[in-house]
């Protein structure tokens, strides 16, 4: 009986924790496609920030960490003009740019 109840404890963390990283990869997902947006991007290099995506770590140009969050956004020599904008705060764990 106590290990049914530990294998129930178990999937229901993962149940209520799992969607929570998926929302919070789609924040800064969303926060990076409004980056895009907001940039001249001639050469086409921010094709693969696809919004419908759930995870911005497959993105090109995109690393992550081990919890799927963005640490570093590199876009030197991609010939980009335009501005910042807010919502790049919501990368809590940005370190590089």
């Amino acid at each position: 009986m106590e290990r049914e109840m530990a294998v129930f404890a178990l999937i229901w963390l993962g149940m209520v924790f799992h969607p929570l990283k998926m929302i919070y990869a789609n924040m800064e997902g969303d926060a990076l496609h409004n980056l895009r947006t907001n940039l001249d991007d001639p050469n086409n290099v921010l094709q693969s920030w696809d919004p419908t995506l759930v995870n911005p770590c497959t993105w090109f140009h995109v690393t992550c960490n081990n919890e799927n969050s963005v640490i570093r956004v590199d876009l030197g020599n991609a010939e980009l003009s335009g501005q910042l904008v807010p919502q790049l705060g919501q990368l809590k764990n940005l370190q590089y740019l």
